[in-house]
């Protein structure tokens, strides 16, 4: 037997703040991803922190599988500490990984409500782009994307204690659209210097405008931010450069596309 789930991560959030008197963040989905394997080809575990080890207590109790006798291994493309869901990922990719070896599956509502006992937790579960409860793991709604996007993926450095950052925003909604909405990202972003600032982010996004960028948004926990262009932009590894060049503080990343 072996199954292997992957959960996709994030860069940081398109939005995250209060609407309606709920917290609130809209997920980021992109192709990188946290792999769980579990098979009777190999034992112990491997590669889990401390929550994921939680996590697969947790789901092993729910199911009473006190005989658990397959090995758990993980592994991810998502660094730590910068705010691209790692944790989120692990997370739910354990739960579904163990359910799967169970014969069981998880909704991903079920899987919400588990990350969420255990931390606040990114959208990652639910498919595409999602606006959803960090506290409670619930969606609030889908949000439609017609469009599909390279995101160029740039670090400011070290590491955000991400649990004691998460979910403080004083930023509330001026309205929850179906369809994504660039403004509200910008307002997201700039609203969050207030809680943790970002060197240099209003010339970098009047910088990424000027060469046809579509937007810039910041993991409002962490120390990411994204440089969202056209798929179809030809020239998007001379912009890369360009933003390289212009903020050397700037670590590049990684380059990847919104995961849809």
């Amino acid at each position: 037997m072996k199954i292997s789930v992957k959960m996709c991560g994030t860069c940081g959030e398109f939005a995250q703040g209060f609407y309606q008197g709920e917290s609130i963040l809209i997920t980021c989905p992109i192709e990188k991803f946290s792999t769980v394997t579990i098979s009777d080809e190999f034992s112990g575990v491997e590669g889990l922190g401390e929550k994921s080890l939680a996590m697969l207590d947790k789901v092993l109790k729910l199911f009473g599988a006190e005989n658990f006798n397959f090995g758990v291994k993980l592994t991810s493309e998502l660094p730590r500490g910068k705010g691209m869901a790692s944790s989120s990922a692990d997370l739910a990719a354990v739960a579904q990984a163990v359910a799967k070896s169970l014969g069981k599956n998880f909704l991903p509502a079920e899987l919400g409500k588990l990350c969420a006992e255990i931390e606040p937790t990114d959208g990652i579960f639910y498919e595409g782009v999602a606006a959803m409860n960090p506290l409670t793991g619930q969606l609030i709604k889908k949000i439609h994307v017609r469009e599909k996007f390279l995101i160029a993926v740039f670090d400011y450095g070290g590491e955000v204690d991400t649990m004691k950052f998460n979910r403080r925003s004083d930023f509330q909604f001026p309205a929850l659209d179906d369809e994504l909405d660039f403004e509200l990202i910008k307002k997201s972003a700039q609203a969050n210097q207030k809680i943790l600032p970002k060197r240099g982010l209003k010339e970098l996004m009047n910088f990424s405008e000027n060469l046809g960028a579509v937007a810039v948004n910041v993991a409002h926990s962490g120390t990411v931010t994204g440089i969202f262009f056209h798929e179809n932009d030809s020239h998007i590894e001379k912009k890369i450069s360009a933003v390289r060049q212009r903020f050397d503080f700037l670590k590049f990343l990684m380059r990847t596309k919104l995961f849809t």
